[in-house]
């Protein structure tokens, strides 16, 4: 997975569950796979095909294979049923063009920022009589499916698949070293600040934060959201984040930086950066997104019993960023075609018998198995069963994370207009207040809220 933003990182965060599957289901031989389904499509049903975006690069010809492998047993389960794949990724830049031309697929993988706009424009597929009759739809995290939803009129316009929110990482050696109790990450900003005082060493910063690459935008919203203060209004057509909880974010990070001296002296780092001064026990803290512990293990070959991870530490807003992938319906398409897409998008991605195959062969690789996934679903019978598959083929201390696994902070979408110059236009401030202690965090956010407004002006949307 990637989840570090760049010039389309905003792309890469939201793929990385869809890659890491392909890699995994890469694995999967035919006899398992063929355990999914063997019923033979009969000649007398009246076929209806749907296509999807989400046919891997040609260049991959391993995930092409697992793909197909799939769509075939879907197939056998679902006479009547065809899928085509594209490679097509989605593109928002190019989106409303080809639905206009009748050239977008009938599901279309997207991502959490999407819909809002799309809904807005009449672009997507009403699915919620297909939703509801889902047996598990009713297990999704509320806060998730909203992104889904028409809040006028509760319409239901995508199927969320996949999602991460952001935590924190932190060196549970280096918190018992410290006198910390390894099982109780901080909770509040003052903890936060009050730990990585404790943590800091001459050979350890306590902690590390991103700057660069849009990362350090992208981590001010997280932290705005657990000060309960907004980036944009409701609309997208107004830049709010040059406010008191604004000024209040960077204001903690300046006074760790300087006041504190709890930070890293080197700066403008990216995630890649500070994952890898977590790795090398350089750092004790640091936000991310729990779908990082297989680059920890596997690039770093770190001992995973000294890592743990909990929730975003709170002022106020008892939330945290959460990010993903969504699939959206052509409301051009026939209602036959956006149901046989429907049904597709719910195999590949919900049948557990397909997660357990895909699971085990993961866990046979040395990938990592059980890291959170409790983003998309609350914990109802749906995650209950998830939670059960990752425990039976787990490779990680499950008990690391459980406080972030139970925890109740809520999930916010990141905002959905012009998100990454929205990002870029924060980093310069982000990078001010890490290196340099005389910067004054609210004439940075007033100047960066004053570029972006005028981006949100030209945007028209």
């Amino acid at each position: 997975m990637d989840t570090t933003p760049g010039t389309r990182s905003f792309l890469k965060r939201r793929s990385f569950l869809q890659q890491g599957a392909a890699l995994g289901a890469g694995l999967m031989g035919l006899d398992i796979l063929a355990a999914c389904g063997s019923s033979p499509t009969s000649s007398s049903v009246s076929t209806v095909t749907a296509t999807v975006n989400t046919l891997p690069p040609s260049s991959n010809q391993g995930a092409v294979y697992v793909f197909n492998q799939v769509v075939k047993q879907f197939e056998q389960a679902h006479p009547g049923e065809k899928i085509v794949g594209k490679n097509d990724p989605y593109d928002p830049t190019t989106y409303f063009a080809k639905l206009a031309a009748g050239q977008a697929e009938d599901a279309t993988q997207s991502y959490f920022t999407e819909p809002p706009l799309l809904i807005k424009k009449h672009a997507l597929a009403d699915i919620t009589d297909l939703a509801k009759g889902w047996q598990y739809f009713s297990s999704y995290n509320p806060g998730i499916i909203s992104i889904a939803t028409d809040p006028t009129t509760g319409k239901i316009y995508g199927i969320p698949q996949n999602g991460y929110a952001l935590g924190i990482y932190y060196n549970r050696k280096m918190f018992k070293a410290a006198g910390l109790d390894p099982d109780k990450p901080p909770t509040t900003w003052d903890d936060f600040r009050s730990y990585a005082k404790q943590l800091k060493s001459a050979s350890v910063a306590g902690f590390a934060e991103t700057s660069s690459s849009n990362q350090g935008g992208w981590h001010f919203t997280n932290w705005m959201y657990t000060a309960g203060g907004d980036m944009q209004s409701e609309d997208g057509t107004k830049a709010l984040y040059a406010s008191d909880k604004g000024v209040s974010v960077l204001q903690m990070l300046k006074e760790m930086r300087f006041t504190d001296q709890s930070m890293t002296k080197q700066q403008l780092f990216t995630q890649a950066d500070t994952l890898q001064l977590l790795a090398t026990n350089k750092v004790a803290m640091v936000v991310m997104a729990p779908d990082q512990l297989n680059t920890l293990k596997a690039q770093y070959q770190a001992n995973m019993d000294d890592f743990g991870i909990g929730p975003m530490p709170q002022n106020g807003g008892n939330a945290a960023l959460t990010g993903g992938n969504i699939f959206v319906f052509n409301p051009k398409s026939s209602q036959e075609a956006i149901k046989a897409a429907f049904d597709y998008v719910i195999y590949s991605n919900f049948d557990l018998t397909v997660l357990e195959n895909s699971l085990a062969s993961q866990a046979a690789s040395g990938q990592v198995v059980g890291a959170p996934t409790n983003v998309l679903f609350a914990n109802g019978a749906f995650q209950q069963k998830v939670n059960a598959l990752n425990t039976k083929y787990a490779n990680v201390p499950l008990q690391n994370y459980a406080t972030f696994v139970n925890s109740t902070v809520k999930l916010r979408a990141e905002p959905r207009n012009q998100t990454q110059k929205m990002y870029a236009a924060l980093d310069t401030a982000v990078q001010a207040v890490l290196t340099n202690p005389n910067a004054d965090p609210q004439t940075l956010l007033t100047q960066s809220a004053q570029q972006f407004q005028q981006i949100l002006d030209q945007s028209g949307s």
